[in-house]
């Protein structure tokens, strides 16, 4: 059996992996003329410093589970630095601990942050006595939040976060794609806050064990690395343009959801139709080297967040030197910075004199930085993260029943469908090549 993979992001790397360790004759191809996708690790400063994605959850198992058969585990590595901030009424206030997702357990340490006001405190206090709503079919995240716990604690906690991630605005995002455990808790009883402390409290899970996993040259060594052990079965500057023409019994398209539609759409029009109803966001991500002792700023942590209610160009900044040890040195300060949302592509739009200008001053602002950077990298990432509407797993399992009904030998997955995280991917593109395996050839 021959199958067919287009597209060498991580999702497409991860299938074409798993297909030919089943001992599946594949061939993965690739538009451009490097592997990973918007996995992309460069030099900065002489050293390699990641472009987009900088580390992946420790805490679910498929991206720590390939490093283990890549021969990786031993060079992982997790952040030095564990707080995080937020920039909320003029100054950089610690995330409330604990707290889920933004979602603070304890609100006397959400009163001591000082990330709302008094009275989003006590708007926040009501929730375990408020009567219970019952979750809707799917609802947004900022819905849920708001009329749990309040505006204040969804604009300038769990929107910065849950929102950040996503690039996207808490109010667009469906709760039961992007934040699962809080839908959980929702379904689970009245009160989210109890909920929530129920579920952590429950938890198996060692709390000081790494939430995050690195590599110290970079998270682009994954993507590298599967690059090798595919070889000649990976295809640089070779494009798709009509899935006909492939020498195969059958394709995983992991292609963004725009480029996964217009290869389907011969195949099924309404498969394609539902494909391109999935809207992504623009970001930015600028990348700053600067003299060690031109920066007074402890940066005592891994960075922090900028809610958009504060109408800043940034969304966060990452103190990259601080958070991971084997980033700048003693004499080299290392901060990644990162802006842009959907519906706000003010920083794409800027040249980069003027976008490095808007940085400049809100990092200023944020967190009093005014030194001169002696080397910059700007990192554009147009359309790069999909945006999971209300409603996105139903149309994600109708892709695929429509899929499985007009074309059975084609498969599509990637960021778009059910997660956009690394471990995410890389369990998306395994499944469906385990999937092909498993049906063998068919009839097209």
């Amino acid at each position: 059996m021959k199958v067919a993979i287009v597209g060498a992001g991580i999702t497409g790397l991860a299938a074409g992996y798993e297909a030919a360790n089943a001992g599946t004759e594949v061939v993965v191809y690739e538009a451009a003329e490097r592997p990973g996708g918007r996995i992309l690790t460069s030099e900065l400063a002489g050293q390699p410093v990641d472009e987009g994605a900088d580390a992946f959850l420790a805490r679910v198992p498929w991206a720590v589970e390939l490093c283990q058969e890549l021969g990786l585990a031993a060079d992982l590595v997790s952040p030095a630095q564990r707080t995080a901030f937020v920039y909320s009424r003029g100054a950089l206030r610690a995330v409330p601990q604990p707290n889920v997702l933004g979602v603070p357990l304890d609100f006397d340490a959400l009163a001591t942050s000082g990330i709302v006001s008094s009275d989003g405190v006590n708007r926040a206090r009501q929730e375990p006595d408020l009567a219970g709503t019952p979750l809707a079919e799917d609802e947004s995240v900022g819905g849920l939040v708001r009329r749990r716990l309040g505006d204040e604690v969804a604009d300038r906690l769990v929107d910065p976060l849950i929102g950040g991630i996503n690039a996207s605005s808490i109010d667009d995002l469906s709760v039961r794609a992007a934040v699962p455990q809080l839908a959980e808790a929702a379904a689970r009883g009245p009160s989210l806050v109890q909920e929530l402390s129920r579920l952590a409290a429950s938890s198996t899970a060692d709390p000081d064990a790494p939430v995050f996993y690195s590599l110290p040259d970079g998270v682009g060594r994954l993507t590298d690395e599967l690059a090798v052990r595919l070889g000649h079965r990976l295809r640089l500057s070779s494009p798709v343009v009509d899935l006909g023409e492939l020498d195969a019994d059958q394709v995983i398209v992991t292609l963004p959801a725009a480029a996964a539609s217009a290869l389907v759409a011969p195949m099924s029009p309404t498969a394609a139709t539902l494909l391109a109803s999935i809207d992504y966001a623009s970001v930015v991500l600028v990348s700053l080297a600067f003299n060690a002792a031109d920066v007074d700023h402890p940066m005592a942590g891994s960075g922090y967040l900028v809610p958009a209610i504060e109408g800043r160009t940034i969304t966060a900044c990452s103190w990259a030197s601080s958070k991971w040890s084997h980033v700048g040195t003693a004499d080299t300060v290392v901060l990644r910075v990162s802006a842009g949302r959907y519906g706000d592509d003010r920083a794409l739009a800027l040249g980069d004199d003027a976008l490095l200008e808007a940085v400049s001053d809100d990092l200023s602002l944020t967190m009093g930085l005014d030194a001169e950077p002696h080397t910059v990298r700007i990192s554009r990432w147009e359309r790069s993260l999909p945006q999971f509407r209300p409603g996105h797993l139903d149309l994600v399992a109708d892709i695929e029943r429509t899929l499985a009904r007009d074309a059975p030998w084609l498969r599509v997955t990637g960021a778009w469908a059910r997660g956009l995280g690394i471990p995410a991917c890389i369990n998306q593109g395994r499944q469906a090549a385990r999937a092909c395996v498993s049906d063998g050839a068919v009839a097209r």
